[in-house]
């Protein structure tokens, strides 16, 4: 997201999310997935270099960020906001 879009007053934010766990490419797909499931959730990412940071588009009028990391660390993985 933009500061742009940010600015526009569309709605949406961003959180980015730190797991500490090592993740293959199937399990950070799985957990990207279940993230996306989160009502008001747009988009859920790994970061393409640094596969240990998701980065999550949301809708803070329909879930919070707090949401957001108790749908991660549900997946037995330590896991905050950055």
């Amino acid at each position: 997201m933009t500061v742009e879009q940010l600015r526009s007053g569309n709605g949406k934010t961003g959180v980015v999310v730190h797991i500490n766990e090592r993740l293959d490419d199937q399990h950070r797909q799985t957990i990207e997935s279940l993230v996306e499931q989160v009502e008001g959730v747009t988009h859920a990412y790994f970061n393409e270099t640094q596969h240990h940071l998701m980065i999550v588009d949301y809708d803070p009028r329909r879930t919070s960020s707090g949401e957001i990391l108790r749908q991660v660390t549900r997946q037995d993985l330590h896991a905050q906001l950055i």
